[in-house]
């Protein structure tokens, strides 16, 4: 750590991840520095499946800082500042009272090692960490990634349910307007109220809900049966066909009574 700025200088960053330790302990120790291939190296081994690969490179990660004695002289000496830090390690929080030592440390995730330079030349530093483990963050990440995926399609259920009940309650209102304007074609036919489509979505509206009393009073006030829009063309259809059959036995009784006659 050199800083050519004026003191203090910080505080600076570094940010350290278990996945990005355990790709350069895959590849032979050496590290990576091409930043894209560590990103790369280091998504492979996130997850369920890179668990143990991490736990073992957080353990073994060591960070040491030096300081120069003097700034601007290249002959001037490195010394060693504090003893060595394990960023990605911690001590199990069930430990036994004034137990220590490596069997008793465990692998985290991430860690952010924050370092600043005082106003005398002392260097200090701060370890930022969540506290999680290894395996503690997979899971909140799988449950976060969950919660995500969860609000999203509760959002497109929401939607597309709200659109499927748009356009049910606008098909069964515009049925319903069909059926007034059938009801009062033969109903009322050459009434006021015939083929006024405006009057018949007016009903319709205002008896939202309640489409029964509607039925009921417009029976009570002309006296014929409410029925639906195609009921009607049913009947018309069966009534003209009645009336093609009586037309073909008129017909056959004419020439039943002119061949009587030639007889």
């Amino acid at each position: 750590f050199f800083s050519e700025g004026r003191a203090p200088a910080g505080p600076y960053q570094i940010d350290f991840t278990a996945a990005e330790c355990a790709a350069h302990l895959a590849n032979g120790g050496k590290g990576i520095e091409d930043e894209v291939e560590l990103i790369e190296k280091a998504k492979n081994l996130e997850g369920s499946r890179g668990i143990p690969d991490r736990e073992a490179a957080a353990l073994k990660c060591r960070f040491r800082l030096y300081q120069k004695t003097s700034r601007g002289d290249d002959d001037s000496e490195w010394i060693r500042v504090g003893n060595d830090m394990k960023p990605l390690s911690m001590e199990h929080s069930q430990k036994d009272e004034g137990e220590s030592g490596d069997d008793n440390m465990v692998a985290i995730e991430s860690a952010v090692l924050e370092i600043s330079l005082s106003s005398v030349g002392i260097i200090t530093t701060k370890l930022i960490t969540n506290g999680e483990t290894i395996v503690q963050a997979t899971k909140s990440a799988r449950n976060s990634k969950l919660l995500r995926w969860g609000t999203i399609l509760g959002s497109v259920l929401f939607i597309g349910g709200f659109l499927v009940k748009s356009y049910v309650e606008e098909r069964i209102f515009e049925r319903d307007t069909q059926r007034v304007l059938a009801y009062y074609k033969h109903a009322a036919a050459n009434s006021f109220h015939d083929g006024d489509e405006r009057q018949a979505r007016y009903l319709v509206w205002k008896y939202k809900g309640k489409k029964d009393a509607l039925w009921r009073r417009l029976e009570a006030k002309y006296g014929v049966p409410v029925k639906h829009a195609w009921e009607w063309d049913d009947e018309e259809e069966d009534g003209a066909k009645d009336d093609d059959e009586a037309a073909e036995d008129l017909d056959d009784g004419e020439e039943d009574e002119g061949k009587g006659e030639e007889l």
